[in-house]
């Protein structure tokens, strides 16, 4: 299991509502909510998951169909509420809303080797150099994703 440790992340009083615009969002869309997306969107607030994970952080909710699981997943990644990562050949879900720069869209993340922690980074400056690097002067970006592998420096 790899957390989110995103520093700028909302409040615990703030991420109702952070969950709430997920909830609203599939409204919205005129998609229905089912008991088992919420779940879902709960079980990856903060937390970066396998399949895997996720599959037994919704059987110890009583969720067990696997197919459902990736029927949501997929409903959830097309509606770019879940992206998907991936780190060292495993693929990771992550949300995509609710932080500047952090949608399905834009992503940085941090591989801790030493750890196996992920950690999220904020940084427009980063985006912003790369859309006006010389190098894509003729193109229209359609996303940036930066995975960055590291481990702690030796002493």
């Amino acid at each position: 299991m790899y957390y989110n440790t995103y520093s700028g992340f909302p409040k615990e009083s703030e991420q109702m509502d952070l969950k709430e615009r997920y909830y609203h969002k599939i409204r919205l869309d005129k998609m229905r909510l089912t008991k088992s997306r919420k779940a879902m969107i709960e079980i990856l607030e903060n937390q970066h998951l396998t399949f895997k994970e996720i599959q037994k952080a919704l059987a110890s909710r009583g969720f067990y169909n696997v197919s459902t699981i990736y029927n949501n997943l997929e409903f959830l990644v097309e509606q770019k509420i879940v992206v998907e990562i991936y780190i060292n050949d495993t693929k990771y879900y992550d949300l995509a809303m609710g932080n500047p720069m952090h949608s399905a869209d834009s992503h940085i993340h941090i591989m801790n080797k030493d750890t196996n922690e992920i950690t999220e980074v904020n940084s427009p400056d980063i985006f912003e150099f790369l859309s006006n690097h010389q190098a894509f002067k003729h193109l229209d970006l359609e996303y940036i994703r930066i995975i960055i592998s590291a481990q702690n420096k030796k002493k």
